[in-house]
Formats: structure tokens, C-alpha cells, sequence
């Protein structure tokens, strides 16, 4: 594997490659669906209106809940993913949201998750997950970039993320690791462990990261689940057969 990682590396460099990889990585989400008993919201973050997610947070996502009933299944549990959690919090509180901090000193700042109703909705009502993240924070644009090519060049695989300190302690946050659908079995594994150490080597004392599709992948890694949201948000076919996939935060000492 290649890797690209700062100061060394220039910007344009880092982002270029970068971009290469969420490429990839938006090629095999098409590759998973969502469960129908999850419906999923992303606010119009420019939206700076009264009626805007930022501008109120609670009354925008009890007004999609109202406009996705419609249809005759109603919310019975609601989860928000955000990085805005210093704007909203005020908001969702007063509406009796339960704040859950995700700590995660490398990722974005003021990242927080937001829970109305059970943790699991009562049979035949839904969860609807609203997720509003900066993807612009300059705190995540990547640091480092690691690439898996073949021998003509075409990218089979990737990782990239950001490295911060904080208290004299170096933590990383993975914004995606991914592999080319026709990659060898096994990539991804390899991958994974190339990460680590290229990290253990810059003196990275933990890493944290979401995903929504390879919780499975990153506990067999050694990652710890810190906060499960959502389960069984999305699927997919292996053999024939759905598999569902939770929506966690993940986290590894190294």
C-alpha cells in the first residue's frame, strides 16, 4: 500500500486522493439498502430559516415525521446523528431528547446523538434517522491517505482520515476505508492491518469511527462498540440471504 500523510504530503495531494477513495466507497454503498422498518432523513444544512434543521431542530424533524406518516407507518423512535451539536441541543432538549455525547477527539467537533421514544419501536412503527454532518469541517479533512493499486494502476482499496493530539495524545478518525468490488477476498483484512500500523507507527493512541455497513468487519478487527443508534438499518444480499447491518460508533486503543 501507498501512503500519503501530512506534513509531507501537500493538501491538493491528500484531497485528490482522498476524493479517489469516497469514490470507491459510494460505489459499494449502492451495493446495500435500507431496512423498511428505518426511514432516513438528511436536513438541507443551507436551509438557515426559521423552519431549518439549524434553526429548529426539533419542529424540522417533527415535521418530516409528520410528512413520512402519510403513508401509514408511523415513527415510533427517532435518532439524530449530528456535528452541530452545539446549535441544536438547546432545541431537542426542550423536546425531551435524550443527548448522548460521541466523544471523538480526532473526528468532528461537537458530534452528539439525539434519542425520543424506546430503544427499540414497538412492532409496526418506525425509526426515523436524521443525520446533519459538516462533511466540509476542516478539522476531518484527511491527514493521511493510504492506496491499494493494481499493476495497471486501477485503485483496488483505501483508507484516509484525520490525526489530531489532544491532552499530549495523538488520535485518529477514520472517515473510510473501502475496497473495489472485484478485490481479492481478504483485501479489506489486509487493508485493515496496514492501517493500524501505519498509525501505531505515527504514535496514534486511538482510533474512532461510524459506519453503517461494516460493523461486523470492524469488531472482528478488534474495534469496541461505543454507541449502537440504529439496528438493522441496512441490508444487503450474501448468498441469497438479507443481512442487516446496525449503525454504531466504533472505537480501538492501540
Amino acid at each position: 500500500m501507498d501512503a500519503l500523510a501530512a506534513p509531507g504530503a501537500s493538501r491538493q495531494a491528500l484531497d485528490k486522493a482522498a476524493s479517489d477513495i469516497f469514490a470507491l466507497f459510494l460505489q459499494r454503498e449502492a451495493e446495500f439498502g435500507v431496512h423498511p422498518s428505518v426511514a432516513i432523513h438528511y436536513p438541507d444544512l443551507t436551509d438557515l430559516s426559521a423552519h431549518g434543521f439549524l434553526g429548529d431542530a426539533a419542529g424540522h424533524v417533527a415535521r418530516q415525521a409528520d410528512a413520512m406518516a402519510q403513508d401509514g407507518v408511523p415513527t415510533g423512535r427517532i435518532v439524530i446523528l449530528t456535528t452541530y451539536g452545539d446549535i441544536v441541543t438547546s432545541s431537542l432538549e426542550a423536546a425531551g431528547y435524550r443527548v448522548l455525547p460521541i466523544n471523538m477527539p480526532a473526528g468532528p467537533d461537537g458530534t452528539c446523538a439525539f434519542l425520543l421514544g424506546p430503544d427499540e419501536p414497538p412492532e409496526g412503527l418506525r425509526t426515523l434517522y436524521v443525520e446533519a454532518v459538516n462533511e466540509a469541517d476542516e478539522k476531518i479533512r484527511p491527514t493521511f491517505v493510504l492506496t491499494l493499486k493494481d499493476d495497471a494502476g486501477t485503485l483496488l482499496g483505501g483508507a484516509c482520515g484525520s490525526v489530531h493530539e489532544r491532552d499530549g495524545r495523538r488520535y485518529a478518525y477514520l472517515s473510510t476505508l473501502t475496497t473495489a468490488s472485484h478485490a481479492a477476498k481478504g483485501t479489506g483484512t489486509m487493508m485493515a492491518g496496514e492501517l493500524l500500523r501505519f498509525l501505531k507507527r505515527d504514535g496514534v493512541h486511538a482510533v474512532h469511527l461510524g459506519t453503517q455497513t461494516a460493523a461486523r468487519f470492524y469488531q472482528k478487527m478488534g474495534f469496541r462498540t461505543d454507541h449502537r443508534l440504529v439496528r438493522g438499518m441496512r441490508t444487503r444480499l450474501v448468498n441469497g440471504q438479507e443481512i442487516r447491518d446496525d449503525l454504531v460508533m466504533l472505537s480501538m486503543e492501540l
